[in-house]
């Protein structure tokens, strides 16, 4: 008796076991097959949001690269028959390139420190200094962010106007320096988080060495909110160098270079520089007004203004992706 109830016992647990191998191997089947299907959903649609993106962009530089000859030939699509060099130096000389670059870069890189010093004091302020009313002037920091500019360029033009400052650049160091710059809102709130998460010994260690206010922040909270220096200076650096709302407001186009504002300006440029190779004025006008034309020399000289930011963002990467990582921008 004792000895047949061994052998049943063994056997259920044989076949517990047996169970146990099947569940346990469907289980492992069942998450390989849902790996490798998720992994091809995240697969095709990282390709398809980078053909949405690179698509446009390889047409252009194709487009750049072509022949005039091959622009309306219904057979030419991608490769085309004959590369040339002639989008490029329209595009080049309507821009007026290396006059447009330096006014350009001149113009970023002072309205980057400009900002990088307002945003910081002023982040710095909303984060470690009480006083009455921080609250509600903060809210209209953040307000900044939500209201169009389009709202108050009228009474901005008519200010800077009456001053007499339009058609400068000092106009648009003057937006930065008094903290109205583009997104400057969003980078004094960048600065104030940054702050706010810095350990608050290291501010009463500095008023313990008879440090103030100003020497805390230069000596002891800058060095600690690098992250946020590189990530507001490299996007008040971009958003700037692409800015057309405000520089085509306060700076005129014939007055001062400034490639994105040049680049607004395609078709009156290039019945001017048709005109100066002898074109008689009725077919440069024609010709300015050929859509496909015109939109072609706008994209190659987009590429020409995208040129420089791109070979800067190769160096800056690494420095770039860290500083957004540490200072919790997503999105």
């Amino acid at each position: 008796m004792i000895t047949k109830i061994r052998t049943y016992l063994r056997n259920e647990a044989h076949r517990f076991e047996r169970r146990v191998k099947a569940k346990g191997f469907k289980q492992e089947v069942s998450y390989r097959v849902t790996k490798i299907v998720v992994s091809i959903v995240r697969s095709f649609i990282v390709f398809g949001l980078c053909f949405v993106i690179l698509y446009p962009i390889l047409q252009m530089i194709v487009a750049a690269v072509t022949n005039p000859d091959d622009l309306s030939n219904p057979l030419v699509v991608w490769i085309p028959r004959q590369f040339s060099l002639e989008f490029i130096q329209f595009a080049a000389e309507i821009l007026d390139y290396r006059t447009g670059l330096i006014n350009t870069a001149i113009m970023s890189f002072g309205v980057m420190i400009l900002t990088l010093i307002t945003s910081s004091l002023a982040g710095y302020a909303f984060a470690k200094l009480k006083f009455k009313g921080i609250n509600i002037l903060f809210f209209f920091v953040l307000f900044t962010i939500v209201v169009p500019p389009q709202t108050i360029a009228m009474p901005l033009y008519m200010i800077f106007n009456r001053l007499g400052l339009t058609s400068t650049l000092s106009s648009v160091f003057i937006l930065a320096f008094l903290g109205m710059g583009i997104k400057s809102g969003i980078f004094i709130f960048i600065f104030r988080q940054v702050f706010r998460n810095l350990p608050k010994e290291l501010e009463e260690a500095a008023l313990i060495d008879g440090c103030g206010v100003f020497k805390t922040y230069y000596l002891v909270m800058l060095p600690n909110a690098s992250s946020a220096f590189i990530t507001v200076g490299l996007f008040s650096f971009v958003w700037q160098w692409n800015d057309v709302f405000y520089t085509r407001l306060l700076i005129a186009v014939e007055n001062l270079n400034i490639l994105a504002l040049n680049l607004t300006s395609v078709s009156t440029k290039l019945v001017y520089m048709l005109q100066k190779l002898g074109v008689d004025q009725t077919l440069a006008e024609g010709i300015s007004r050929n859509p496909l034309l015109v939109g072609t020399i706008a994209n190659t000289g987009a590429l020409l203004m995208m040129l420089p930011l791109l070979i800067g963002y190769l160096f800056v990467q690494r420095y770039f992706v860290e500083s957004v990582e540490r200072t919790g921008i997503v999105g």
